[in-house]
């Protein structure tokens, strides 16, 4: 539950920081999409669960009115740069919880070297990207972090591979 909480919340914040900062829109299309499918699958979850009531329209429209906030520049330059920066440990918890499972129980069974390697490659293209079109330092930082644990994680993942049995 946790991190279906958190992913809107990122996810919103670097949509909103990249319209703040006037960015083309092709460079951050990918947010809209990811917002999106995050609230729908919160929405979904609660809705199986059974706790989706309307009270919940208040924190949505609070969040709705937090990213606005964001966007329109009505909020100190200073707390969007933060709440940025933010994002950048929010995002890799997942993976550095994922990496030190990896070397704990040295096995990397339940991760794909293939996702992995297809989010490093775009991470190394955001990467490419942003520098040439912003070179702004919040937005490399995040992607440099993830490309740098995306391949650490393929690293473990290749290290740790579980044998196969032999018959």
């Amino acid at each position: 539950m946790a991190k279906l909480i958190c992913c809107p919340k990122n996810y919103t914040i670097m949509l909103s920081y990249n319209i703040y900062s006037g960015y083309s829109f092709s460079s951050y299309f990918e947010y809209p999409l990811m917002v999106t499918q995050d609230v729908v699958m919160l929405v979904v979850f609660l809705l199986f669960t059974g706790r989706l009531s309307p009270t919940l329209l208040v924190p949505g429209a609070a969040g709705a009115y937090f990213a606005y906030s964001i966007a329109s520049g009505s909020l100190p330059h200073a707390l969007i740069t933060t709440l940025v920066g933010l994002c950048t440990p929010i995002s890799a918890s997942s993976k550095v919880m994922a990496l030190f499972t990896i070397i704990r129980i040295k096995n990397s069974a339940t991760v794909s070297v293939s996702s992995l390697s297809i989010s490093a490659y775009t991470c190394f293209t955001r990467l490419f990207t942003i520098y040439v079109e912003s070179a702004d330092p919040a937005l490399l930082m995040n992607f440099g972090i993830s490309l740098m644990l995306n391949l650490c994680l393929i690293t473990a993942a290749i290290v740790y591979k579980p044998k196969k049995k032999e018959e």
